[in-house]
């Protein structure tokens, strides 16, 4: 009974009038009660220029899982294709061993694309996009890219579970093609989202920041890996690794502008009270070690007459027990009860993750309030909200579901964007695209490119959001100007913004993810200053003669010749990045190995 039940659910939601043709999945779907129905080529129904998968919000209750493998989503090796993912990872139908490959509810975008002899498609699934695993698999020479629907502890349904798949065609028929059509999909239901042009016409501090470089210094920290273990206290709280106060910052400023960087946004990390993420949600006083508030009023004071926005980096999501405001009413619970902790030692000791409810009421009004009487104005960094996904909270005093959540994040953003000016977070994932303005990196790295399913990372994001959310594309490409040319040219490939780091390198293990030690800026002496303020200087010389490409909508992304990638830009401008060892000629034009040239 209970097959028939589902399969009506699922054909009553999805019958109407289409001129396309009807396609099938194979489903399989095991109920909370332990039963299991599987069955293959359930009929996916159209609807308009689409296929729907959807079935209603009570039957979804009852399950426990649920797997969909379009038709569509499977090939076999040595066919032409790809299916892609919303990070950008791109994987042929290569030979290679047997393996599988889950990400666990982890959509910078809520989409999954496929492009196999069986045509191209882009599902688009953002109402469950945190509750989706997708599952990419090889066996036996067939790939398999599925979708898995996975309950919490606790059920949370918001509305019917719907999965469209949209087929593309002619020259949409490639990865350009879904993020163009994904991003005219979010356009269109979120109105709250615009452009950067628009933007930045009444909110003059994000047009500085777009324009001009962002430079973040990272002023003083505690060792990490934490040596104390996971329960730091105050009294065995290391000492800080202290390397920028806030008189050097002025000497920072000094040397940028004898270099002729006359603007710049300064970000100042670790600037709390016992650096960065030192105690966690307790942010003042302002360091003692770096001069404490009175050098901090200077510096900003100092830093604004010269010409130059300086912002806070903030983390509102994470709490350490070593706070002296701990309080378990603010951190988030699991369903059983138990505090959410992230599973993460930092500086601080173990983390936990903040309920967005709790922090939005107790938090960060008051917090942001302190920081604009400092005097801080731009685009405030607030850590963390934008690469994961939201905080679940089951306190009964302030339950939150993923979407819930979301909104009590954004309304944290926004406080941010009234009271300092603007607002920045670490990633792209995009239930905040609509208040986000800059995103520190789209995506962590590329480091495992050539490894496991990753055979490409293409800028899906970027076609996507560039034009209204300005990026730097990798964690990487940081500090671009003193990396190797296959590292730097990603900020011309994926249109991004020039963003520097002085001690981007803190952790004293190999899990630095911005940069190493050798590849850092730093500023200990005069010498050092002057490196990295030349480093800068690259940045701010793009961003005069190229800027104008961070308000442009990014149209196209293609290999045109082997390791020769072009980037096409809404009003007509060519990015072309030549990563081969050899001179390519493109437009008359020859670009040297490793090297690149934008065409107007």
């Amino acid at each position: 009974m209970r097959k028939y039940l589902f399969v009506a659910a699922l054909i009553l939601l999805s019958v109407s009038c289409s001129s396309l043709e009807p396609q099938h999945a194979d489903i399989r779907i095991k109920y909370h009660d332990g039963t299991v129905f599987s069955e293959e080529n359930v009929s996916l129904k159209p609807e308009g220029d689409h296929y729907v998968f959807r079935i209603t919000e009570k039957e979804l209750a009852r399950i426990d899982t649920l797997l969909i493998t379009p038709a569509f989503a499977r090939a076999e090796v040595g066919e032409e294709g790809y299916f892609i993912d919303s990070k950008g990872t791109l994987t042929r139908f290569l030979k290679r061993k047997d393996r599988t490959a889950v990400n666990r509810g982890r959509h910078p975008l809520a989409l999954q694309g496929y492009l196999t002899p069986r045509g191209c498609y882009l599902a688009y699934f953002p109402r469950y996009r945190f509750d989706i695993n997708t599952i990419l698999s090889l066996e036996d020479g067939k790939y398999t890219s599925s979708l898995c629907y996975v309950s919490t502890n606790v059920p949370e349904t918001y509305g019917d579970f719907e999965i469209a798949f949209y087929p593309l065609t002619g020259s949409d028929a490639n990865y350009s093609g879904m993020a163009r059509l994904y991003r005219k999909l979010y356009v269109e239901t979120n109105p709250d989202i615009r452009p950067l042009k628009e933007k930045v016409k009444d909110r003059p501090l994000l047009k500085y920041a777009v324009d001009y470089p962002e430079i973040r210094i990272r002023q003083c920290w505690k060792p990490v890996p934490c040596p104390t273990g996971p329960d730091q206290t105050v009294e065995n709280e290391p000492a800080l690794n202290v390397r920028v106060t806030f008189d050097r910052v002025c000497d920072i400023v000094d040397a940028l502008k004898k270099e002729g960087v006359d603007r710049a946004q300064l970000t100042l990390v670790g600037w709390n009270l016992k650096g960065h993420d030192g105690r966690f949600p307790t942010v003042f006083p302002p360091e003692s070690e770096l001069g404490g508030e009175a050098r901090l009023l200077h510096l900003v004071q100092y830093a604004q007459e010269n010409g130059f926005q300086i912002v806070p980096h903030i983390c509102t999501g994470d709490a350490y027990r070593i706070s002296e405001d701990w309080d378990e009413n603010l951190i988030a619970k699991r369903p059983d009860g138990s505090l959410h902790d992230s599973g993460f030692i930092y500086g601080a000791g173990r983390m936990f993750k903040t309920c967005p409810q709790a922090t939005y009421e107790r938090i960060i009004q008051p917090m942001n309030d302190k920081l604009r009487e400092y005097g801080f104005r731009g685009l405030e960094y607030n850590d963390v909200y934008s690469i994961i996904d939201p905080v679940r909270c089951f306190d009964p005093k302030h339950p939150l579901n993923a979407a819930e959540s979301t909104e009590y994040i954004k309304k944290i953003l926004l406080d941010g964007i009234a009271k300092i000016g603007g607002i920045a977070s670490e990633g792209g994932y995009d239930h905040v695209a609509d208040v986000l303005d800059f995103c520190l990196y789209t995506r962590l790295d590329f480091s495992k490119l050539g490894t496991g399913f990753i055979d490409a990372i293409v800028p899906v994001w970027n076609i996507v959001y560039n034009g209204y959310i300005f990026s730097c594309p990798f964690s990487q490409s940081v500090n671009y100007p003193v990396k190797d040319p296959s590292v730097a040219m990603k900020i011309q490939e994926f249109g991004g913004h020039p963003t520097f780091y002085y001690y981007s390198a803190h952790r004293d293990d190999a899990r630095n993810w911005i940069g190493t030690k050798t590849l850092d800026l730093l500023c200990s002496d005069d010498a050092e200053l002057e490196a990295s303020v030349k480093a800068i200087k690259v940045g701010y010389d793009y961003l005069k003669e190229y800027g104008d490409l961070q308000y442009e909508t990014m149209e196209d992304h293609r290999e045109i010749a082997p390791g020769v990638f072009r980037t096409t830009y809404g009003n007509g401008a060519e990015a072309v990045c030549n990563y081969s060892e050899a001179a390519f000629r493109y437009k008359d034009v020859a670009i040297p190995a490793k090297g690149w040239r934008i065409f107007r």
